[in-house]
């Protein structure tokens, strides 16, 4: 076979390899299990016994978010699964009782952090401009953010959630930024916890809106996902949606049966 039909083909094999890869990569579904404080330490450990358990697979990225008072533990006992803190603090080391520091995540590697979870903003009052600035916290420190957004009832009753949303991400994120690795999370605050969830094709739209407005910001890499309600009997729905690229799941990913789904 002459030389230049040789590289030729192999330059086409090597190209068909890195489309391969980069579609892979691109369908790849993080799933990130929020266990809140709903686990004791003993319940933790055995959670991360299965998530350790499971087969590695580039369809899922799975990420666990145990009690920060618990991530340490977990982590050493099974370094190779993935995880999450729950919140971290603006104050820094020094005088800041009950603090999380980020730096405690950078020195244990902890790789991902959720901000703005609803709960948190409702318990601590935390707001999106401190939101903002948590999650530049995060980036400068390479500690990817899963920042949270979603409406109250009334919004979404009064069919406001688009204007809504748009408000949140103007506040969270800026124009002039360029940011690196940025997860989004969409939580309807009326659905969490309660069994409720919006129609697929109300999500859909969503995340279609979502897609559009992000492309006004510069994010070299951003992933949306959806969370509220998400269990065993929807999750499929859930992750057939196009534009999705995962889930925050709350009380169901404390259950091995939803977390061995992901074999």
């Amino acid at each position: 076979m002459p030389s230049a039909a040789l590289n030729i083909i192999t330059i086409s094999f090597l190209v068909f390899i890195f489309i391969s890869i980069l579609i892979s990569v691109n369908l790849m579904k993080y799933i990130i299990f929020n266990w809140k404080s709903y686990l004791n330490i003993s319940e933790s450990m055995n959670l991360s016994k299965v998530v350790s358990k499971l087969p590695s697979t580039k369809k899922y990225k799975l990420i666990s978010s145990p009690n920060n008072f618990y991530n340490l533990t977990l982590k050493s006992r099974y370094p190779k699964n993935i995880y999450a803190a729950q919140n971290v603090d603006l104050h820094g080391k020094g005088a800041s009782t009950g603090s999380i520091d980020i730096q405690d995540l950078v020195s244990n590697k902890i790789k991902f952090c959720i901000i703005g979870h609803s709960e948190v903003r409702s318990n601590f009052g935390e707001t999106d401009l401190i939101i903002q600035k948590k999650t530049d916290l995060c980036l400068h420190n390479k500690i990817t953010p899963i920042v949270c957004i979603g409406e109250p009832v009334d919004i979404y009753k009064s069919k406001k959630t688009k204007n809504y949303l748009k408000k949140q991400i103007n506040k969270i994120f800026k124009k002039s930024n360029i940011y690196n690795e940025v997860i989004l999370a969409y939580e309807p605050l009326w659905s969490i916890g309660t069994g409720l969830t919006p129609k697929m094709s109300e999500i859909n739209d969503i995340l279609q809106f979502l897609t559009k407005i992000l492309k006004n910001y510069s994010f070299k890499k951003i992933k949306i996902l959806y969370g509220g309600s998400v269990n065993l009997s929807n999750i499929k729905e859930i992750l057939s949606l196009q534009k999705l690229d995962g889930v925050l799941v709350g009380s169901a990913s404390t259950k091995p049966s939803f977390i061995k789904y992901f074999r």
